[in-house]
């Protein structure tokens, strides 16, 4: 068994030990079991999900994950149940994105507005993908 914790700033949002565990990095998603190799790496937005079931997985946004063998510790902007998702908040920011990137001047602005953009595109991928449960 492996403890996953999943934090966010608003407190840890999710703290078990489980079999598995599959997380969105920037290079992919990774799977992990007990006693796998210490590793460090940047999160995605995406699904967390447990022991093979994505159904019941957590949405995270960006940040970081630490991995140690018998410890997973998530450090998420956010964390979302997949039912907690607005879809018609997520929808308006992923278009108030898209508006914005069509008027952006800097390379700043392109980038804020181009991960606005992925986050909400990921969450409501997850909501059409899974519903609300």
């Amino acid at each position: 068994m492996v403890k996953v914790e999943i934090v966010t700033p608003k407190g840890l949002h999710f703290s078990r030990e489980v079999n598995s565990v599959n997380i969105p990095t920037t290079e992919g998603e990774i799977g992990v079991l007990e006693k796998h190799m210490y590793l460090m790496t940047m999160l995605k937005p995406g699904l967390v999900y447990i022991d093979g079931k994505p159904e019941n997985g957590v949405a995270v946004t960006y940040g970081f994950v630490d991995v140690t063998p018998r410890k997973v510790i998530i450090l998420a902007e956010e964390a979302y149940n997949i039912g907690d998702i607005d879809p018609g908040r997520e929808k308006e920011l992923f278009d108030q994105a898209m508006k914005r990137l069509a008027t952006a001047q800097t390379m700043e602005e392109i980038a804020e507005w181009e991960k606005i953009r992925e986050r909400a595109r990921t969450l409501l991928d997850i909501v059409e993908r899974f519903g609300r449960v």
